[in-house]
């Protein structure tokens, strides 16, 4: 969700970033560790189902939700449906 711009500024000059990017950042390195779980370790299989629609949400890709908390949290809920069996 931030500019490639601002990135680059920001770490040119050393910024810390907001509460809120700190905030997604923290919660997508939970998101992607627990993905890996979910994929016994297999990280080409996962990096794929990140990018590829998902039905079960909205026919959206898991990586174009990574930009907001509640993009995030249902990314989550579909690896959870993973791990559990519960595809529908």
């Amino acid at each position: 969700g931030i500019p490639q711009t601002t990135y680059n500024n920001k770490k040119s000059k050393h910024s810390l970033l907001d509460s809120r990017d700190s905030e997604l950042v923290i919660m997508i390195t939970e998101l992607m560790d627990y993905g890996m779980e979910v994929f016994n370790n297999e990280e080409e299989k996962f990096q794929r189902w990140l990018k590829k629609p998902n039905i079960s949400l909205g026919n959206n890709s898991p990586e174009s939700l990574l930009d907001t908390i509640t993009g995030i949290n249902e990314v989550r809920f579909a690896l959870n449906r993973i791990e559990f069996g519960n595809l529908a």
